[in-house]
């Protein structure tokens, strides 16, 4: 019969040299943030629950003038307003979500890389949440118009609950995350994978880009809508390129 690979004593022996000790402390470091953020996250999903009804009237009343909406299976609502007090959860404990990941990573992180996570820390919750409130004001009610008011004439338009409110919150974690832009750029930048003088060379690249993607995000035959959304993203970058050399300077 083989013998063991590792005896007692080597076992020992790490368990006083630290080895162990670091890794169980570690590991109950872990639990813990991962205790206090489903908690959390429990803790906000029942508050957003309970005031689901008024979310989805919130975003029921970006809809066109008229619009009606029925619910095309049993328990929908149910499950129409379980996704939304989800999403409010997510969106509403991200901060301290985010706060319990970096300060699990930081003490295993180099200098410069630590540097990173405080930008991301405060920033991030800050632009998602701008970007959530740029889509609810100037995103979503020209697509909405346009979507839900193409062929309006020609057949009765009514409209599930469910498909309606999974569109308006794709759309609004699209501009989120395309609102994560100067986090991205400033992470890469701390990192030293991107410089200054290189992100000004881009701007043609990066307008063209934004226009593509403002294409995608606002389907509609309004120039004015993608216009504004791809100024944002514009905006947002030379911001941050601006930063960036200021703190450089």
């Amino acid at each position: 019969m083989p013998e063991p690979k590792y005896k007692r004593e080597d076992y020992q022996k790490a368990r006083e040299g630290g080895i162990l000790g670091d890794l169980t402390d570690h590991l109950s470091e872990l639990r813990d943030r991962i205790i206090v953020s489903v908690v959390l996250l429990i803790v906000v999903f029942v508050i957003a629950f309970n005031y689901a009804p008024s979310l989805i009237d919130l975003l029921q009343q970006l809809a066109p003038e008229g619009s009606s909406f029925i619910q095309l299976k049993p328990g929908e609502v149910l499950m129409t307003s379980i996704k939304v007090a989800i999403y409010a959860a997510l969106v509403l404990a991200m901060p301290i979500v985010l706060y319990q990941v970096a300060e699990f990573l930081k003490p295993g992180l180099k200098e410069n890389e630590a540097k990173v996570i405080t930008p991301i820390l405060f920033t991030s919750p800050l632009l998602f949440w701008l970007g959530m409130g740029f889509a609810y004001f100037f995103t979503l009610p020209p697509l909405l118009g346009f979507l839900l008011g193409f062929g309006k004439d020609i057949v009765e338009a009514r409209y599930g609950l469910e498909h309606f409110i999974n569109l308006e919150l794709s759309i609004l974690s699209i501009c989120g995350l395309s609102f994560q832009l100067p986090v991205l750029i400033i992470t890469l930048a701390q990192l030293g994978l991107v410089k200054v003088e290189g992100l000004l060379k881009l701007w043609r690249y990066v307008v063209l880009g934004a226009f593509c993607l403002a294409a995608v995000i606002t389907p509609t035959p309004d120039p004015m809508t993608m216009t504004i959304v791809a100024s944002a993203l514009i905006g947002l970058y030379f911001v941050t390129v601006g930063f960036l050399k200021m703190r450089k300077g």
